[in-house]
């Protein structure tokens, strides 16, 4: 079976995501290591960090990793927005080494008034730039960095397969790279998902643009838009425009049976939509 879990808040501390991820019946979960809305951050201790690897253990949380700050934008047509980034994605690389977390997910960022093929450019050094200044500090423990597909609005990059393909070949060698793959975004980039047929014709494209062996995580979310209505608008699973056939398709396909499944759905004030949303997925597993 799959590894099914949450995006987890991190209220409180790092260190008390792994018994919220428990009470919403992950087996794995997601956190930011800092606000995803600010570019400072306090600094990690090394008890927080040992705190959070104990309760990792403590609460049968058998993997963690982390999404970077929505600020990021790599590829901003304001060259002080890139620095910022370019310097930001390697805090968050370093917050990732110190906390033993394998991946780090990060949207590839929107392009503005510039062309798409120097946004390209754009994410391809700054990515670099970030990698080299976090493998100096935490020789051996950069995570492996996680691109992740976007709805295709307006000047976003990451819609196409083909961009994905084309960051990836990039960054060939220089960095350990793999895509985390958002059915919500895909869907309202405009590729089929709703039924096994559709999934299976939407997953050869990519394998072709990208290759499926590229995919390390999964956000399962359930689109409130239609198909290629390019709006990232998350809905519960099985009750958007996706279904529930497109998520049968996903989770018993025996490429990702390893493959950590995270839910970004909407949140309640308790565990009790989390749980349900992994409930519905979990019911959805071959015999």
């Amino acid at each position: 079976m799959p590894l099914f879990g949450a995006h987890i808040s991190i209220a409180g501390g790092v260190d008390k995501a792994p018994e919220r991820g428990r009470r919403a019946t992950c087996d794995v979960i997601q956190i930011f290591t800092k606000s995803n809305v600010q570019w400072a951050a306090a600094q990690l201790d090394s008890k927080t960090c040992t705190r959070f690897a104990a309760n990792l253990q403590s609460y049968g949380i058998s993997l963690a990793f982390a999404h970077a700050s929505y600020l990021i934008n790599l590829c901003s047509s304001d060259s002080n927005v890139r620095r910022r980034s370019r310097e930001a994605l390697a805090i968050e690389m370093s917050r990732c080494a110190q906390l033993g977390l394998p991946y780090l997910v990060m949207h590839p960022g929107s392009c503005g008034t510039g062309s798409r093929q120097q946004a390209l450019d754009h994410i391809i050094r700054g990515i670099k730039w970030a990698v080299d200044r976090s493998a100096t500090a935490y020789p051996g423990r950069v995570p492996t960095l996680l691109l992740e597909t976007t709805a295709a609005r307006a000047s976003e990059i990451g819609g196409c397969f083909a961009e994905l393909g084309e960051l990836l070949n990039g960054l060939k060698g220089w960095a350990d790279t793999g895509i985390c793959f958002d059915t919500c975004h895909v869907f309202a980039a405009g590729y089929d998902l709703r039924t096994a047929e559709a999934y299976s014709e939407t997953m050869e494209q990519f394998d072709r643009a990208v290759g499926c062996h590229r995919i390390f995580v999964f956000h399962l979310n359930d689109s409130a838009g239609p198909l290629g209505a390019r709006s990232d608008r998350h809905q519960h699973i099985g009750r958007g425009k996706i279904g529930l056939e497109g998520f049968r398709a996903v989770v018993n396909d025996t490429r990702f049976a390893t493959c950590p499944m995270i839910i970004e759905t909407p949140k309640g004030k308790t565990e009790a939509l989390d749980k349900s949303n992994l409930r519905r997925l979990r019911s959805l597993i071959a015999a």
